[in-house]
């Protein structure tokens, strides 16, 4: 009688808990693929748009790769958390020797990221603006 009771509960435990992180896996290949900044904004100041073009962002799996036309601009790992309002970014780029993550908001709109984050060990931004900490870029996915 006992293995009546407990076995169900444990079942409605286990898919419980395998809701958010479904929902993480299902929001991490919606943001797979290529695309292009439209728009970057920092400290308030927007960047001019021959520079913005010349940034592309490739996502593979958990890998943020962001190229110019120059070569590698910049590669880190990536962990998303879909569920927080606004849904959060934690990115860990190669060249940051102490592994401390860079901190953002992102939303994903159709074919558009809308990414508000900081450079190294800052709070984290609550809204989708530039402050003297925080960048704000706008990615298109690439067309094939």
């Amino acid at each position: 009688m006992f293995v009546r009771i407990v076995l169900p509960f444990a079942v409605v435990l286990l898919s419980a808990a395998a809701g958010p992180a479904q929902d993480t896996r299902k929001e991490l290949e919606k943001l797979q693929g290529e695309w292009t900044m439209v728009s970057m904004e920092t400290k308030g100041m927007k960047a001019r748009d021959d520079v913005v073009k010349q940034y592309k962002l490739t996502i593979k799996g958990d890998q943020w790769t962001v190229t110019t036309l120059k070569g590698v601009g910049g590669k880190a790992t990536f962990k998303i958390d879909p569920s927080k309002n606004p849904k959060t970014i934690d990115l860990t780029f190669e060249f940051n020797k102490k592994g401390t993550p860079s901190r953002g908001i992102y939303k994903l709109e159709g074919d558009t990221l809308t990414l508000c984050r900081t450079a190294g060990d800052r709070e984290r931004p609550k809204e989708f603006k530039t402050t003297e900490e925080a960048i704000l870029v706008v990615w298109k996915r690439a067309k094939d």
